[in-house]
């Protein structure tokens, strides 16, 4: 009763959390997409209820029997249950379900929508240690130790990590088109002000019509200048919180980097190198932009697509540092798996990815579906589609970012061989920000952190993405942002933070 009760009060929180942020995917407006093979519990097998965002796959009846039969042929009384709920009704379903107590075994956790602290704060999801210990040793000693302490909430694990990808391939970095790059004659750029002048250059020359083309932007900091700092490496979390590698915890929008951030970003905006409507321009656009590799650069690690090819045939990728510095890992993932509250018996969950994480085989299943039916073995770590639908999407398939592992995972065959390497190889020489292992619960200023998260879009954004210039917006931000609670949030941050490293 304590735990409904809990629960019912944390929905108001929630809610206000759910509506601020956005997590790339897809779906069309409607009801939740279940799974019609099998029944909850049938025979002795327990169900295996699993919540996942978007709509269904076209072949995931065809899947769902495959991998209930190999879950038999192996031994285990599971039967495999996934429900896909829309992405519009996501939050309002999966809170619902919990606050009912509707019973169901694992969720999808996508941190930037709503993290697992939030959902174990609430009670909706249960730590894990004795669970693993007792029926998930090929799970655990999957990943590394490092990315298990990630996982933990107040000393106990508290979700499974999606270890999809090693961060350290993902931050510092930039994509550009070489191809472009060699046609004007311009060498990769090596400094901020030599990446404006690149792209520049390339949008005064672009191979088409229509040169209204600009930068990718992303609503996180711009982690591919820090590189270029004299304080780095340091951590940015929530967009709020500034974490150097000594453990000093300060207001992030407060900081130098921050100031530095900005006015290169309002330089890219006064050369009109970041769209005039930015901010009013629907973010579906800008994503087509993107996909049709209509961008100067773009922050972070972007491969090309067969649209880009149609359109750009000779298109050639690449990544670049702004300068020579360690690989760094300033968070350790950015999806989870949880185990829901809700569940009779939590421990099918557990067995399940247990039995997923144990073979290159189990994980082929789960992700890409029948082999020689829905894709083609190419190789390590590669596959060709062979099933599709009239979309010409896959006929099924299991996003790697929902449920994957960065040594197992399958990238189309025509990938980028160096991008292949960077996506399936993990950094043993990276060096973890000091936070990793930290997990903030904001359960003391639950109110101030959503208000400020809330506010970051209306005040933050436009400083942040150069559209107002940092001495005409910096002051009423920064008082936006405290009258929402921003110090309060730091504060708490600050009092956790020295209390988890003394501990």
């Amino acid at each position: 009763m304590k735990k409904r009760k809990a629960l019912v009060r944390w929905l108001a929180a929630l809610f206000i959390v759910s509506v601020i942020a956005g997590c790339s995917g897809g779906g069309n407006a409607g009801g939740e997409n279940r799974s019609t093979s099998g029944e909850s519990g049938g025979g002795n097998k327990l169900p295996v209820r699993y919540l996942l965002p978007g709509n269904a796959p076209q072949d995931l009846d065809t899947v769902v029997k495959a991998i209930n039969e190999k879950l038999e042929a192996d031994g285990l009384n599971l039967t495999y249950e996934p429900t896909y709920i829309p992405w519009d009704a996501w939050d309002q379903k999966t809170n619902l379900m919990m606050s009912t107590g509707e019973e169901f075994e694992l969720i999808a956790i996508m941190h930037d929508v709503k993290g697992p602290t939030v959902l174990a704060g609430s009670g909706g999801i249960i730590p894990i240690d004795d669970l693993l210990d007792q029926y998930g040793k090929e799970l655990k000693k999957s990943m590394p130790d490092w990315i298990w302490e990630s996982a933990k909430i107040n000393g106990k694990i508290n979700y499974v990590p999606n270890f999809w990808a090693d961060t350290a391939f993902n931050d510092g970095m930039f994509t550009i088109r070489t191809d472009l790059l060699e046609a004007n004659g311009l060498k990769p750029p090596a400094s901020p002000e030599e990446l404006l002048d690149a792209a520049e250059t390339l949008q005064k020359n672009w191979p088409q019509e229509n040169k209204n083309v600009y930068i990718k932007m992303l609503e996180e900091p711009a982690y591919f200048l820090h590189t270029t700092y004299d304080t780095y490496p340091f951590t940015v979390a929530d967009n709020m919180i500034y974490i150097d590698q000594q453990g000093n915890v300060k207001s992030w929008i407060e900081t130098e980097e921050f100031k530095k951030d900005v006015q290169y970003m309002n330089e890219a905006y006064q050369r009109g190198l970041i769209m005039s409507d930015l901010l009013t321009t629907p973010t579906e656009v800008i994503n087509q932009e993107e996909l049709a590799g209509r961008y100067l650069y773009r922050p972070g690690d972007v491969g090309t697509s067969d649209a880009i090819l149609q359109t750009f045939p000779d298109a050639k990728l690449d990544i670049y540092y702004l300068a020579d510095q360690p690989k760094f890992r300033s968070y350790a993932i950015r999806n989870s798996n949880g185990v829901s509250a809700t569940s009779p018996h939590p421990e099918a969950a557990i067995q399940f990815l247990n039995w997923v994480y144990s073979s290159q085989e189990n994980m082929d299943l789960v992700q890409n579906g029948v082999k020689d039916v829905h894709w083609k073995d190419t190789g390590k770590n590669t596959k060709d589609y062979l099933a599709k639908n009239e979309n010409g999407s896959p006929a099924y398939e299991l996003p790697y970012w929902l449920l994957g592992h960065v040594e197992m995972n399958r990238y189309p065959t025509n990938i980028d061989p160096a991008r292949l390497e960077r996506r399936t190889t993990i950094a043993d020489d990276a060096v973890n920000s000091i936070a990793i292992g930290f997990t903030f619960d904001p359960t003391n200023v639950a109110s101030q952190y959503a208000n400020c998260i809330a506010e970051l879009k209306t005040s933050v954004y436009p400083v942040m993405q150069g559209v107002v210039k940092y001495e005409d917006g910096y002051e009423n931000m920064l008082a936006a942002m405290k009258a929402a609670g921003l110090d309060e949030v730091v504060a708490e941050y600050k009092r956790q933070f020295d209390e988890w490293r003394a501990g």
